[in-house]
This record gives C-alpha cells, structure tokens and sequence, in this order.
C-alpha cells in the first residue's frame, strides 16, 4: 500500500514538474517578446519569489495543522484553474502584464502551500528504510522534469505561443491533483483555533530546530553550502560561459542540461546502489566529490586554461561539459542526504514548520548571495572570486567531516 502511494505522489509531481518546466521557459520568453523590458523580467522574477518566503513559515503551520493531502491537491487543483484562466484570456488577446503579474502573485502564494506540506508528506507514505531510494527516486524525475520540460517549453512557445504553455501546464496541474487523490494518507492534527496558536507554532518549529543538534548542523552546513555555491551557480558560471568562454546560447543550453543529467545520475546511484549506505557517510563522500570537481572547475575557469583549450571550442566545451555532469552528480550526492537527514530528525508533527523555517533560512539568504557576487564580478576576476568561494566551501566542508558529523551520527542513531 505505502509503495501505491509513494508511485501515486511521485506521479503526481512528474506531471507537475514537466508542465512547470513548460512554463517557466515560455512565460520569459512571453513577458520580453511583448515588453522587450529587462526591468519587467526583474520584477517577474521578484514577485515569482517574495510572496513564497513571506508566507512559508504560515504554511509550515498549516503543514503540521490541515491534512497534508487535502493542501496537496486543492494547491494542485488550484493552479490548474487559475492557469487555465490565464490560457483562457490569452487566446482571447486579454492577457496583459498587470493581469499575469497579479496571478503569478497568487500562484507563488500557492507553491508557498504546497512545498513544506507536500515535503512534510513523503516520509509518512515510505518505510523508513526506503526513505533514502525515495528522496533519491523523486530528486530524480525532478532533474529528470527540468530536463523534458524545458525543451518542450521551447517548442510549444514557438508552435503555439504562451496560450498553449498555459493550457498544457494547466492540464499537468489538474492531472497531478487527480493522481493525489487515490494516495491513502492519514494525519492527525491540532485545530487551529486562534491567530494567537500560529505564532506559538512557529516558536515550536524553531526551538525544536535550536534543541536538535544534529538537525541544527544539517540546516547551518546547508545554510553554509548554499550560500558559498547558490551564487557561483547562478550568477558566476552564467558569466563565465558566456561573457570569459564566449559560448553560444546553444552551448549554454546544453551545459544546463548537462548538470540536471549529472543530478539525473547521481540520484538513480543513490537510488539502485546506495540507498542503504548511512546518510553521514554518504553526505562525507559527496562533500568531497564536490570539492573536488569544483576545484577542477575553478582550474579550468583559469585564463591559461581557457587560452590552452581555445575560446568557445569544443575541447574546452567538453571539458566542462563532463566537469558539469560530475557537477550535478556531485550535488545529488549532498542534498539527497541531507533531506534524508531532515526528514528523520524530524517527527511528523513538527516536520512542516522545520521544513518551511529551513526554507527561508536557507531560500532567504541566496539573494543576499547574489548581489554580492554581483557586485565581485564588476571588480575582480571570476576565476579569483571561484576559487575564494570554493576554498570557503572547503573549510566548512572539513569543520563537518572532522567535527560535526559525529553528532549527526549519534542522533541519526537514537
């Protein structure tokens, strides 16, 4: 029965992925065909963010509150209708960028929902020896999803326009709610009775956080990793490949796609090979299989490397092609685990809010990330700024291995 309902939620979140993935290539592509305004992308990318953080501590509450299931699929259900409407509208030609805005305002307040719930949800609906082949396996049809999803956002923008994103990204939601509602689940729960009891909620999540040692070093290593590496990936390296490698937007593309393959990879390993291995020695090995394929990085990222290998070639293009597949390998191999570790640390009646709490932390802290790497690039070289980030990376990584994992361990064992 649990292993029906695991195939029934990762079903359902396949379907989703692959038509958000549909989305989210066409509605850029959508806002500067008809805005040409960098200012407009921005301010998309903003209000797609916001309103997730502002709300996710509340929805960690109703995560441990309301019935994990019902949000589930009434967040499911919920965005197909409203992106149905949004198809609706464009192909009547009434769509307009106030009306797309103030939806998508109201769809990041509905992911903000159905994250910590739906995360709270999967430990409830696997044995707890199968939780880490899970993760792994649900990790896998994600990356698996950010692969399919945008190539065929590309295609069907360019066939069909935004209407036709829309509607088959809408269809996905619906069908992602339909499948959820056969997964046998059953939660109690605590009325929520008062605005008082949510405030008393959060104070709960957060000192349950602060008195679990190995669950407050999992969320600060984390913490750590992300804030280090979140702006290397996503502003760095997009620099790097196209402004200092002069790669077209062709090879860009393929690379992307060569990381989420890598993850792809690293999670099917987990899944079919070490699933059963300890999850602190199994977090160990991936740290140092980060490590070191980001120091290969940063070597090659190093001016007589690229002049070595040639600008824009394609011998320096399948250098980092393969260092970007053990990239993403390498990133399944620590986030997975950490999951795993949330997740059992965790009792079921304080997962939502320890996960929508760690969210934030975590979510929050990676723009600040952002600007400042921004601010980096306009002053120093990028291969100096990589390679300070990753010899950061690397301190941490050995204060985990040589003093915290113990701990990890002991209450990972309790």
């Amino acid at each position: 029965m649990k292993e029906k309902n695991f195939w029934l939620y990762t079903t359902g979140m396949f379907i989703s992925f692959v038509g958000s993935g549909i989305q989210g290539i066409a509605l850029p592509l959508f806002i500067l065909d008809v805005t040409g305004s960098g200012t407009a992308m921005g301010t998309f990318m903003i209000i797609s963010t916001v309103p997730s953080l502002i709300l996710y501590p509340l929805a960690g509450v109703f995560g441990d509150r309301v019935n994990r299931k019902s949000i589930m699929v009434s967040m499911d259900f919920g965005r197909g209708a409203v992106i149905l409407l949004l198809a609706v509208l464009a192909a009547r030609n009434a769509l307009t960028i106030p009306i797309l805005f103030t939806v998508q305002v109201v769809v990041s307040a509905m992911n903000a929902l159905f994250t910590p719930a739906t995360t709270a949800m999967l430990p409830d609906i696997v044995k707890e020896e199968d939780l880490m082949r899970a993760n792994s396996l649900v990790e896998a049809v994600s990356s698996f999803s950010y692969i399919v999803g945008p190539v065929l956002g590309g295609v069907i923008y360019a066939l069909g326009g935004v209407k036709a994103a829309f509607l088959v990204n809408s269809i996905s939601f619906l069908g992602s709610g339909a499948a959820e509602l056969f997964i046998e689940y059953h939660q109690e729960t605590k009325r929520l009775e008062k605005v008082k009891d949510i405030i008393i909620d959060l104070k709960e999540g957060i000192a349950f956080i602060r008195a679990r040692r190995g669950l407050l070093i999992l969320l600060l290593t984390g913490l750590a990793i992300n804030f280090l590496l979140g702006p290397v990936f996503m502003v760095l390296i997009p620099y790097v490949m196209r402004v200092v490698m002069q790669f077209s937007s062709e090879q860009y593309g393929m690379l992307q796609t060569a990381f989420m393959g890598g993850v792809l990879i690293g999670n099917l390993i987990i899944g079919g090979v070490l699933a059963k291995t300890k999850i602190e020695k199994l977090l160990t090995r991936g740290f140092i299989v980060q490590m070191g394929v980001m120091f290969v990085f940063v070597a090659l990222i190093f001016p007589k490397s690229i002049e070595a290998l040639g600008y824009a070639s394609w011998i320096l293009f399948s250098a980092v092609f393969c260092t970007f597949i053990f990239m993403g390998m390498s990133s399944a191999f620590v986030n997975t685990p950490i999951n795993v570790g949330f997740q059992k640390l965790t009792p079921t009646e304080y997962r939502a809010r320890v996960f929508s709490v760690s969210g934030v932390v975590i979510q929050g802290i990676v723009p600040i990330g952002y600007g400042i790497m921004g601010i980096l690039l306009d002053v120093a070289p990028a291969h100096v700024i990589a390679l300070a980030m990753v010899l950061l990376e690397l301190v941490v990584v050995l204060l985990f291995i040589s003093k915290y994992v113990t701990d990890v361990s002991r209450e990972l064992e309790r």
